[in-house]
């Protein structure tokens, strides 16, 4: 183990070394040429663009600098159209033929239209003999403005190849590329080049990898004031976090054991939360019977997977996108592997180097004094610290066995119901009897929408959810087999042979689509309320954290409403307005996920609604969001999305984002926090009394 360890900083060191030694090393050639705009070389696109001009309009292959659309000063432009499968990420690989010093990049990227742009670029480049390459910079897309450039400068760094990989805010986006400027600097350039590459090796070119992530886990392209630089400076931030909160425990003049606000007058008293409404606004009560509203964190625990980071390349060598890993041994627990690979939590492992022997004891202890001292009352969704006691909500998941249908499942297939009732059943009856269980959410963002419907209607009789709309159109046609087929436009003989008969949509009355979604709706959610009644009658069902405008639809949510306790969603907006869509049904609402990000030490933002430029926006937009909630009668309490930050160097699933309230190295985002923790103070009050202003 540590055998390999040494290699892979031994690797890196020649990495770097193998840079340095191309950067000062002076042979003996030419100088001249300083400020000159290079159009020499190939390029290729990866993928095709699909949109822009020719001649790089659907071209796969290499394209001369001399021939195609980015280096020839005109406003031809290539293009990639966004769409539901388009790729996230448009690339970009340049090979100038030999090594020049370069003194600076432009990149212009023009769109027609509002619907054209770009989240972010980010500018790699590698000379001739480094193995991998170098960021020169991310940029992330600021303003609105059509015409828009990025200038890299690049201090005569040399390099013959310059990647450009550029992302797409939304998958609908369209990218716009209109130029690529590269200005020779000062310097001597490469002498006896290899060939030029091939289109082979040039795709070969994107595979390889970037710098990364120091030995902390950090952006290795920035710096910023707190930066860890040393496990010294840990342990003494832990000493001198640990001194600061010494007495932080929850006031119990103000507060129940539970965080429900003693002031508010104290109601019945079940044992278990339940809601009750008080002067027509709804509220949580507490075991011991005070108002209380979720003020909760998602995804709190250690180990939560979404915070560890894949170490391997698809080939199964290591990724040479970090400076150093922790050691092997020393950090054991901070490595996992699965059947999708072997991965490092820098979480784990920076923990383990602040908080010394004990460490998931102190890092607990800590942990939860941060989250009182800040306003926080609830582990609100996903994962949980071991061993704090703190009000929770618990997630149920949905067994992989279930029939599926796209991103949901076919709920009338008569096995979902015992499959889910196995599933569960050990998890309801271990915590039937909690005190602090305020109620459970199942499955996740899975609604139905007519995507769904059209869907099951090509399938086959063998489909449960094929056979139980031909019979809810049997039933609502009152059994008129002649008017079933008038109104699909077909033949059947019965409506047996109707199930076999695939059904295009658009025929489907529109009333029809939704009446069945409506079924289905109720059929999922009393079948789900009933589980959990059925062996943890004590606790309440939150329903299953639909996304508003995504992945669901009214017809869905409606038909819920019957059934769940809380109507709870997954809102990354800006404010409350996504209440509205509910308020007529008159039903509790939580919005279990949530938060701001913004695109500061190598992370990104989960999307323009939730953009933010700085720490402290963040929580001035948290402030925003969390009142304009808390003032509306339904609101019962949110989640904000997640404790920490995800890796710099991508989660599993690839996501990168800026969302914690701590960062990987376990230090908190404290402008943030500070201007919670206020927000938090006053939210009950918001509730009772609307927002006020001077």
């Amino acid at each position: 183990m540590k055998r390999r360890s040494k290699y892979n900083r031994s690797g890196i060191l020649t990495f770097l070394l193998a840079f340095v030694v191309t950067a000062i090393f002076v042979p003996i050639g030419e100088i001249g040429g300083e400020g000159i705009m290079l159009k020499t070389g190939n390029y290729l696109h990866s993928p095709a663009p699909n949109g822009g001009n020719s001649p790089d309009w659907k071209e796969s292959g290499v394209i001369s600098a001399a021939d195609g659309v980015l280096f020839d000063g005109t406003p031809a432009y290539a293009g990639w159209m966004g769409s539901a499968t388009s790729h996230p990420t448009v690339n970009v690989v340049i090979d100038l033929l030999k090594d020049y010093p370069l003194s600076q990049i432009r990149i212009v990227l023009n769109s027609p239209n509002k619907y054209w742009g770009f989240k972010d670029i980010t500018v790699k480049y590698r000379p001739e003999s480094a193995t991998g390459y170098y960021i020169a910079t991310r940029h992330v897309r600021t303003g609105t403005d059509l015409n828009y450039s990025v200038t890299v400068p690049m201090s005569d760094m040399s390099a013959r190849f310059i990647v450009l990989n550029i992302r797409r805010t939304q998958a609908y986006q369209h990218i716009p590329l209109t130029e690529v400027e590269i200005y020779r600097g000062s310097g001597v350039e490469g002498q006896n080049p290899s060939p030029s590459l091939t289109q082979e090796d040039l795709q070969a070119e994107l595979k390889k990898e970037a710098l990364l992530a120091d030995r902390f886990g950090q952006w290795m392209n920035e710096t910023w004031p707190g930066k860890v630089a040393t496990e010294t400076q840990m342990r003494t931030e832990y000493a001198n976090e640990a001194a600061a909160l010494a007495n932080i425990a929850l006031d119990a003049t103000k507060y129940d054991q539970y965080g429900g606000i003693k002031s508010l007058g104290k109601q019945a008293s079940t044992g278990y939360f339940r809601l009750q409404a008080i002067n027509g606004k709804w509220w949580f009560i507490t075991p011991d019977g005070y108002p209380f509203i979720v003020k909760g964190v998602d995804a709190t625990s250690l180990w939560e997977s979404g915070y560890k980071t894949p170490i391997l390349k698809p080939d199964g060598t290591l990724k040479q996108i970090f400076e150093a890993l922790p050691d092997r041994t020393a950090y054991a627990p901070a490595y996992t592997r699965d059947a999708g690979g072997e991965y490092v939590s820098f979480v784990v492992a920076n923990v383990m180097k602040k908080y010394g022997s004990d460490f998931e004891s102190k890092w607990e202890d800590i942990t939860k004094k941060r989250l009182i001292q800040w306003g926080f009352n609830t582990f609100s969704k996903w994962t949980k610290p071991k061993s704090v006691t703190f009000p929770y909500i618990q997630s149920l998941q949905d067994p992989s066995t279930l029939r599926r249908i796209l991103w949901t499942y076919d709920v009338f297939d008569p096995q979902s119901g015992p499959i889910i009732e196995n599933a569960l059943k050990a998890q309801l009856l271990n915590t039937r009897y909690s005190k602090w269980l305020i109620g459970y959410t199942y499955d996740n963002e899975a609604g139905w929408t007519t995507d769904i419907v059209k869907e099951v209607l090509t399938y086959s009789a063998s489909s449960p959810a094929k056979s139980a709309f031909i019979d809810f159109l049997a039933q609502k046609y009152n059994g008129s087999l002649a008017s079933v087929n008038q109104v699909l436009g077909t033949n059947a003989a019965s409506f047996e042979a109707l199930k076999d008969i695939p059904v295009d949509i658009a025929k489907v009355p529109a009333a029809d689509v939704s009446g069945y979604i409506r079924l289905a709706s109720g059929t999922y959610h009393s079948m789900i309320r009933d589980i959990i009644k059925k062996y943890d009658p004590n606790h309440l069902f939150l329903g299953t954290s639909i996304v508003p405008t995504w992945r669901t639809s009214l017809d869905w949510d409606h038909a819920a409403m019957n059934y769940v306790d809380v109507f709870s969603v997954d809102s990354y907006s800006r404010d409350g307005s996504w209440i509205s869509r509910y308020e007529g049904y008159g039903k509790p609402l939580l919005n279990l996920e949530h938060s701001f990000g913004s695109s500061e030490r190598g992370l990104s933002y989960i999307s323009l609604a939730t953009v933010t430029t700085s720490i402290r926006e963040r929580g001035l937009a948290y402030q925003a969001f969390a009142e304009s909630q808390a003032a509306h009668p339904l609101f019962v309490g949110s989640g904000w999305y997640s404790y920490y930050d995800q890796p710099v160097t991508g989660r599993p699933d690839g996501e990168s984002y800026n969302v914690g309230l701590v960062n990987q190295q376990d230090q908190p985002y404290t402008e943030m926090v500070n201007i919670m923790r206020t927000t938090h103070a006053g939210l009950e009050n918001v509730h009772l009394n609307g927002l006020t202003y001077p």
